[in-house]
């Protein structure tokens, strides 16, 4: 029995204890409201999951966790970065502190080690941005910000960028990580908790980033978390860069799990 399938198993097993549904009933597709549980019995059942495979479920990304099979596909991530990195967290950024420690990574891994120069964002409680930070007990390793580019019409044409008058637009930006902590899965976890509370949670139908071009078609992003490199070819200050979306609607489940291409866990922009 593979990882994922046995995942399943015990999570049909903890679903039947908790909710009573006989376990041949509980499916990958199955929705928790399919299955009878309110807000209470899934309180109950993050608990129970916790418990029993050693992992921290905040309330918010368990809310947004819909059915059996995205359960199962993010507990995958969760036990297989724990392994890996076992005291890392992320963080949403809310205070000037780690505002502080924000700007420090990106000084360090963009204008020390790359050369880049890179405009600040908006700091915590700006109206359409969200940073999040990520920490090795108490030591600040990584970063992301996600903006929302909703109608900003100047952004998309220097970029050869068309998305419509409908639906909202968010951009990944800034994302940096000190270079001890890359290749560790830390990656996956600022992307997947942006996904969780951000993207899907306030309706963001599009979500993009510059990335250089080289990597572009074979990174992870495109060949395992749902990009695709749809613009032309751009010249930009760090180099020759696609544009990578994301597209929500459709979006097929994609693995979380596996990471077989290299990537550049650097993005100032």
């Amino acid at each position: 029995m593979d990882a994922k399938q046995d995942l399943l198993t015990r999570l049909q097993q903890i679903c039947s204890e908790q909710l009573g549904v006989h376990q041949e009933e509980i499916t990958e597709k199955s929705t928790w409201i399919q299955l009878g549980a309110d807000s209470l019995d899934r309180l109950a059942m993050s608990r129970a999951i916790e418990d029993e495979f050693k992992v921290d479920i905040p309330h918010g990304v368990g809310e947004w966790l819909n059915t059996v099979g995205e359960t199962v596909d993010h507990l995958l991530t969760l036990i297989a970065v724990h392994k890996e990195t076992p005291n890392i967290r992320i963080e949403a950024v809310t205070t000037n502190q780690q505002w502080a420690e924000m700007s420090g990574i990106r000084t360090q891994v963009f204008t020390i080690e790359h050369g880049f120069s890179f405009k600040p964002l908006p700091g915590p409680g700006e109206t359409g941005v969200w940073h999040f930070l990520a920490r090795d007990n108490h030591e600040a390793i990584g970063t992301l910000s996600v903006v929302d580019t909703t109608g900003e019409h100047q952004v998309y044409d220097g970029h050869r960028l068309s998305f419509g008058e409908n639906g909202r637009v968010a951009r990944y930006a800034q994302l940096a990580i000190r270079k001890p902590y890359r290749k560790r899965g830390i990656f996956k976890m600022l992307i997947e908790t942006a996904q969780i509370t951000v993207i899907r949670p306030n309706g963001f139908a599009v979500g993009w980033l510059l990335y250089p071009a080289a990597q572009s078609r074979s990174s992870l992003l495109t060949k395992g978390l749902g990009f695709t490199a749809e613009a032309p070819l751009l010249a930009t200050e760090f180099g020759n860069c696609h544009v990578l979306i994301r597209r929500e609607s459709g979006l097929s489940q994609v693995n979380w799990t596996e990471e077989p291409f290299a990537i550049p866990e650097t993005c100032p922009v």
